[in-house]
């Protein structure tokens, strides 16, 4: 009798064993923060950068260089991330940040002391900028101010700094190994169509003077001040994105140097018509054309098509049934074309 007891005792004990052993095991496989283990980065960052305070002259390509650090800082740590920068006096980011919409905020160094025991905020980045973020993203804070003080260390740090920081101009540099922050992004995509570079390069200084948060009073916006139906017809979901900018603008130009190929006169006067083109429309370069068949010129040379444009602004030209998109005063057209031109001349110096 006792045998059988004390069997059953055993067996119950051995059946709570494996039921032990089984739950320890499956706990191993079950997702799970210990008290030790540190907080987690966010798998994707909202950032706005807000540096209006500064003056547009100081402004300039402090915006790009926020940006770049910004999508490195992302890149490294496998984070997604989205980047906007301020455009209303009235939005108040601070309070944005507060509320979770935005994750960082990027606001000068010489920015009054921000007091909100809610917001922390990092070491400045090369004396031009601070981050705050909200002081629980604990892991996000000490991630992101450990990646600043990292930062001058890069390999290209002083060439990446300089070719933000130092003031630019066109007709006033001389010699020198870089042109623009975004020198690959244009290289690799003039290269794609096979143009020199540097042409890329002007059209991109006269549309925005490599701002990438340059916006016209049109609404086009970015490196290559695209309008907006231009832009996403292109592809383009971030007009900030040098890469997207650059990249859209640059197929623009090559689908309206393919519209005048046959009307150009050679690969120089095509570019000229498409100059044109980019800065007026399509359209209403091919109104100009029309009008200048019409009156008999030689319609291969931009400068013949240029002789005409003076005549667009008068409403005769309606009459003559060859003019489709109205009167045109044409004269930031025709300034455009030559100033492009005139700063590629300057850049096949300045970069040999």
């Amino acid at each position: 009798m006792n045998f059988f007891k004390d069997r059953q005792l055993s067996i119950v004990s051995t059946i709570a064993a494996c039921l032990c052993a089984a739950v320890s095991v499956a706990s191993l496989f079950i997702p799970r923060e210990t008290a030790g283990e540190p907080p987690r980065l966010k798998e994707h960052l909202d950032c706005i950068i807000d540096l209006g305070s500064l003056s547009e002259a100081r402004r300039a390509l402090l915006v790009g260089y926020n940006y770049t650090f910004l999508e490195e800082y992302a890149a490294h740590n496998g984070q997604g991330i989205d980047i906007g920068v301020r455009r209303s006096a009235d939005e108040n980011y601070i309070d944005s940040l507060k509320a979770g919409s935005i994750d960082i905020l990027v606001l000068p160094l010489d920015t009054t002391a921000v007091c909100a025991d809610s917001i922390a905020v990092t070491r400045p980045l090369d004396s031009i900028s601070v981050f705050l973020l909200r002081s629980d993203a604990v892991a996000d804070l000490d991630s992101l101010d450990a990646f600043i003080g990292r930062w001058p260390l890069k390999d290209d740090y002083q060439q990446v700094r300089d070719s933000y920081l130092k003031r630019y101009n066109a007709f006033r540099s001389r010699q020198r190994e870089t042109i623009s922050p975004y020198d690959d992004i244009i290289k690799f995509h003039a290269d794609s169509l096979g143009w020199d570079w540097r042409f890329l390069a002007a059209v991109v200084y006269q549309e925005s003077r490599f701002h990438i948060e340059a916006r016209s009073h049109r609404g086009a916006s970015g490196l290559m001040q695209m309008m907006p139906r231009t832009a996403a017809a292109f592809g383009v979901d971030d007009p900030l994105d040098p890469e997207q900018n650059i990249c859209a603008g640059a197929r623009l130009l090559d689908t309206l140097m393919k519209r005048y190929d046959d009307v150009a006169a050679n690969d120089e006067e095509c570019f000229k018509f498409a100059l044109a083109a980019y800065n007026a429309g399509g359209a209403r370069v091919d109104d100009i054309i029309r009008l200048a068949e019409y009156r008999g010129a030689d319609t291969g040379y931009w400068s013949n098509v240029a002789d005409i444009i003076p005549e667009m602004s008068d409403e005769s030209v309606l009459d003559t049934g060859v003019v489709s998109h109205g009167t045109f005063r044409g004269h930031e057209t025709l300034t455009y074309v030559d100033r492009v031109l005139a700063v590629y001349e300057r850049f096949k110096k300045i970069c040999p």
